[in-house]
This record gives structure tokens, C-alpha cells and sequence, in this order.
């Protein structure tokens, strides 16, 4: 009969031989430790992502990459006593998303509720479950979904020995190779494995063991995944990279990339009306990666990628929910309305190293009324100098109610009319014409502007912790989207068509920014004209005289309201300082 003592040593044993074994099988120790049943074309990823210590994995929409990562992060803690695991992607919401699939696996799974000392914890600026320690071992494993900050400095004093990164495509290159690539220099247990390659150096000179009998420690890894994207980007490189490391090293590299289209996944596992409707709607380029997990050049449209691309990287601003009033802002609208309609708004400001797109709406479902108190909420949040807005749609009704002062707001007056001149008011709202002519022009205003960098794109918010922040970087991704889908024809009496290569794709967004970028130059055009410099005021444009008739040289007019007052604002430009007497 064996002592408590003989019973506990087989427990024991028996446990490390089940380790080892769960450690050696992933798929099937994520099935019996998580309850996770993967499909074929995940598993043989998953597996790569487990014994691989670098891995890219491009896959369609759909895959699970966010899921497997999830999975890898959990089954790693489970498994590896003492190990740290981080979950990275551009923005912080996007972190979030890998350490909502840690909470499912934690909900469904008992045996890693029993592993860990509470549920998981989201924080404001940090995400994070903690295992329990293994008393004599180790401390507890630890997962934590964490911003970037502004230069990687909110992860730069973390030691993870895995670095799981969503959405590669999106993250700087820089903070990728001068922080994330560093960190996986740091080994786990780093004086044991000292004291293990001076053990095996003494065997070996003792004759007793040979190199090759060294058993490898778990290096660090850094696994990468995201959708398809441009050959220009990063990532490609990388991609480049990791291929000439296999072929180098062969069967034993540290290095794989997978390529995982939509056919590769069973049957059931998307819908494949949705995948339908997808191809309908998309453009070739945007299906392609979106769904074919493909990298492809350059977009096919009027507004080439590798151009957006040009206009945002390098870029030292981000999403503004409030704008400077000391700043000015042009505001363009697409103001469709009601049931599925969506209102695009593009939001940018005039600066003279160039006009900054600082924040993108899509204000789905709203009624005329809503729409009208949206635009002057935007109008008292941001100053706003000019609203360039399509007078279809709807934009006409929503100009009435501007003009009426709509819930006690102060009325903004459409001043293209004429006889509304007189009104009190804000002067501010332009009203659009979408004729063929102005289409044409307003497209090659906003390629003309991009091309010379003067309407700029923000860079990821990768400092910010906030999902309001995220969710708005969310509108310039798909402003972008819909800005790549337009090609142009020719009609049969040689105009150009302006619009997008299937029925169905919105484009409110574009309109709204072509509507922005037309106003842009309107607006340099008269400050040209002028020859002198336009301040402004939140009350509308103020400009300083010319010191005819009764105005002194230091008066200035409001154009909105004709009052002539001595110029006392607290930031005066050189330009007006050099107008006053001595």
C-alpha cells in the first residue's frame, strides 16, 4: 500500500507528464483545457504560432485572428508558469478586442477560472489577468492588453515573453523594431538558463553529451496578424523578410507566414451570403484583401492608397473630439437623411503647413431636426468658419432650420443667398451644387492638395486610451475606404463620372470631404484676394481694414454683422501689428 506521500509523487508525476504532453499538442490541450474546437485551416496556423517564434498570419475576414491570438495568450499562461504575455494593436481598442476573447475563454472555461486569482480586470488605460503563483516555481503568469503611447513608451518597461500584435499593418513601423523586437531579447528565467548552458558545456567536455543534446529553452516570440493590405506598407517588408529566413534555414526556422483566404475555411464557418454581398459592394483591391487575405500594389481608383498613405505617415496629430479656438475649421456635409441614409461630416483645420483632417462623423438614421442640432453642437465644440454642405439630400430643410436658430441656437445663414444678406446671424454656410462640373472639380482640388501634402491624414491614436478616440480613427479608416472605391468614366458627351464601381457602396464620406477640400481653396482664394490677413472670431470671419472712409488702418469690420470695433484681440499676427500707429 503506497504512503501519502508514494501517491502524491505519482499525482505529481503524472501531472508533468500531462503538461508535457499539452505543451508538445496545442490543438489538443486547447480543446481539453478551453473547450476550443478549431477548424483544420486554424489549427495547422495555431500550431505555427505555438512552436514558431516569429509569425505573420494573413488571413480574411472572418478567420478568427483575434480569436487565435486570444487562445495562444491563454493556453501559453495556462501552460508556462511565470509567463507574461502582451496584447498590442494600433489602438487601444483594438487591444481590447484580443483580451475579450482571454474573457470568454476565462467565462467558459472552469479549469482556467481555477488558474487565475480574479476575473479579469479592465482598466482605464490597462487590461490585465492574473494567474495564480506556483508556490517553490514561479509567480503567476500574467496577460495584459495595453496602449502603445505616443512612441511605445507605455509598454516599454514591460517584459513580456509573448508579444501578440493585431492589425500589424496599422502599428508604426518604428515602435515595432526600437520597442516590441528588443523586448524579445529578454529570455524567461534568464540565470537558469545560464546555470543549464554551463551544465551541458561540462557534459559536453566530459565526453558525456554532445551539442546537439541540448535541449532548446522557449524563446521569446512575437506573433503578428492581420487582414490583407498594400505592398507599401511595412508589413510586406517583413513578410519579404521572414520567406528569405525560411528558405535559409529550412525546416528548422524560427520563422512562418501564412496566407489564409475565406475557401481555405470549411463549409458553415462564414456566411457565405455575407461573403456574397462583401464582393458585391466592395471594390476588386479592398475584397481582395479584405477576403482573400491578399497584398496587392496599389489601389485601382481615383485617389491611389500609396497617396493616402503619402498624406499620413509621418504626421504629428491625431483625432481632435474638441477643437483649439484659437484654430479654424472648415466643415463638410453630405446630408443625407433618415432610415439607412447616413450624413457624412469631415471635419478639417486650416493650417498654412496643411489642412488637417481631425475628425470624421457618420451620423446614420438622424432626422432633419437631429441633423441640424449635430451640426450646431460641431459649430460651438470646433471653430468653425465655413460649412460647405450639398444643398440635396436634404441639405436645403436643414438650411431653414440653421437660418431659424433651431432650439435657441444662434441661426447660421446660408451666405450664398443674397437676400438673406441682411440676417442676423452666423454667415458661415455654403450651399453645393452637385453638377457634373463641380464633381470634376472638386475631385482634382482634393487629388491636387493631397498630392502636394496640404490635406493631411492623422496617424493612428496610439496614446489614447479612450474608445471615443478609436471609434472616430475608425471613420478616417473608412473614409479612406470610400475615398480608394472611386473611379471615374466618361460619359457619352465626354464629361467625367465621378463614383464608385458598384451599386450599393456608400460614398457620404467622400462627398463630404471633396465638399471640405472645394471650401479649402475657396477660402485661400479670398484671403489671396484680400491682400490682407484674415483673423477669426467665433462669431465668423474679421478682417482689417483697409483705412477707407470713416475706419481707422487698426478698426476691424465683422463681415457677419457689419460692426466696426478697435482690433483687441490677445493673438494679433505681425501682419496687423504692422497696420497700427506708432
Amino acid at each position: 500500500m503506497l504512503s501519502e506521500t508514494g501517491n502524491h509523487d505519482i499525482v505529481m508525476s503524472q501531472g508533468i507528464d500531462m503538461i508535457g504532453f499539452y505543451r508538445e499538442n496545442p490543438c489538443i490541450a486547447a480543446y481539453d483545457l478551453l473547450g476550443v474546437d478549431l477548424a483544420p485551416a486554424q489549427r495547422v496556423v495555431f500550431e505555427d504560432m505555438w512552436f514558431k517564434d516569429y509569425a505573420i498570419v494573413v488571413a480574411g475576414r472572418g478567420y478568427g485572428k483575434s480569436f487565435l491570438l486570444g487562445v495562444l495568450a491563454s493556453l501559453s499562461s495556462l501552460l508556462y508558469p511565470g509567463y507574461r504575455t502582451g496584447l498590442i494593436s494600433a489602438t487601444f481598442r483594438q487591444s481590447k478586442i484580443i483580451f475579450s476573447e482571454v474573457e470568454k475563454l476565462w467565462s467558459g472555461s472552469s479549469i482556467m477560472r481555477e488558474a487565475t486569482e480574479k476575473r479579469p480586470i479592465r482598466g482605464s488605460d490597462i487590461c490585465y489577468l492574473k494567474f495564480n503563483n506556483i508556490p517553490g516555481m514561479a509567480n503567476g503568469s500574467y496577460i495584459e492588453a495595453l496602449p502603445l503611447g505616443n512612441d511605445g513608451s507605455k509598454i516599454r518597461g514591460s517584459r513580456f515573453y509573448l508579444i501578440c500584435i493585431d492589425e500589424l499593418a496599422q502599428v508604426p513601423d518604428k515602435i515595432i523594431d526600437l520597442v516590441l523586437r528588443p523586448m524579445a531579447a529578454v529570455v524567461l528565467n534568464p540565470m537558469k538558463n545560464v546555470r543549464r548552458i554551463e551544465r551541458h558545456r561540462r557534459l559536453v567536455e566530459m565526453g558525456l553529451a554532445t551539442q546537439d543534446d541540448l535541449e532548446p529553452v522557449m524563446a521569446n516570440k512575437i506573433i503578428m496578424t492581420s487582414s490583407g493590405y498594400y505592398k507599401f506598407n511595412h508589413m510586406w517588408r517583413r513578410m519579404k523578410s521572414y520567406w528569405k529566413r525560411m528558405e535559409e534555414d529550412g525546416e528548422k526556422s524560427r520563422y512562418v507566414v501564412w496566407q489564409i483566404p475565406y475557401w481555405e475555411l470549411p463549409d458553415g464557418f462564414l456566411d457565405k451570403k455575407n461573403v456574397e454581398e462583401a464582393q458585391r459592394v466592395m471594390s476588386r483591391s479592398e475584397y481582395s484583401m479584405e477576403y482573400e487575405a491578399a497584398m496587392i500594389s496599389d489601389s485601382e481608383g481615383f485617389f491611389k492608397a500609396s497617396l493616402i498613405e503619402y498624406c499620413t505617415s509621418g504626421n504629428n496629430f491625431n483625432i481632435e473630439l474638441t477643437g483649439d479656438s484659437t484654430c479654424r475649421y472648415i466643415l463638410g456635409v453630405d446630408p443625407n437623411q433618415g432610415g439607412e441614409a447616413r450624413c457624412g461630416v469631415v471635419i478639417v483645420k486650416m493650417e498654412a503647413t496643411g489642412n488637417k483632417i481631425v475628425n470624421v462623423l457618420q451620423l446614420e438614421g438622424k432626422t432633419t431636426q437631429d441633423l441640424v442640432k449635430s451640426i450646431q453642437l460641431i459649430c460651438e465644440e470646433y471653430n468653425v468658419i465655413r460649412i460647405f454642405m450639398d444643398k440635396g439630400g436634404g441639405g436645403k430643410a436643414i438650411s431653414d432650420l440653421l437660418e431659424e436658430g433651431y432650439d435657441e441656437c444662434d441661426p447660421i445663414i446660408d451666405r450664398t443667398n443674397e437676400d438673406h444678406k441682411h440676417m442676423k446671424g452666423r454667415h458661415i454656410l455654403e450651399l453645393v451644387n452637385f453638377n457634373p462640373s463641380w464633381i470634376s472639380d472638386a475631385n482634382f482640388t482634393t487629388l491636387s492638395m493631397l498630392e502636394d501634402r496640404k490635406l493631411l491624414f492623422p496617424e493612428p491614436p496610439i496614446a489614447s486610451t479612450l474608445d471615443s478616440v478609436d471609434s472616430a480613427f475608425e471613420n478616417i479608416g473608412v473614409l479612406k475606404s470610400q475615398m480608394l472605391n472611386i473611379i471615374v468614366t466618361q460619359t457619352s458627351t465626354g464629361m467625367l463620372h465621378f463614383d464608385t464601381p458598384k451599386k450599393g457602396q456608400n460614398k457620404d464620406l467622400y462627398s463630404a470631404m471633396i465638399l471640405a477640400a472645394q471650401g479649402i481653396r475657396a477660402v485661400e482664394k479670398e484671403l489671396e484676394e484680400s491682400g490682407d490677413p484674415i483673423l477669426y472670431s467665433s462669431s465668423g470671419l474679421i478682417r482689417p481694414s483697409k483705412g477707407k472712409g470713416p475706419l481707422k488702418p487698426w478698426d476691424v469690420i465683422n463681415t457677419n454683422t457689419g460692426t466696426i470695433k478697435p482690433f483687441i484681440k490677445k493673438s494679433i499676427p505681425l501682419a496687423v501689428l504692422q497696420k497700427r500707429p506708432k
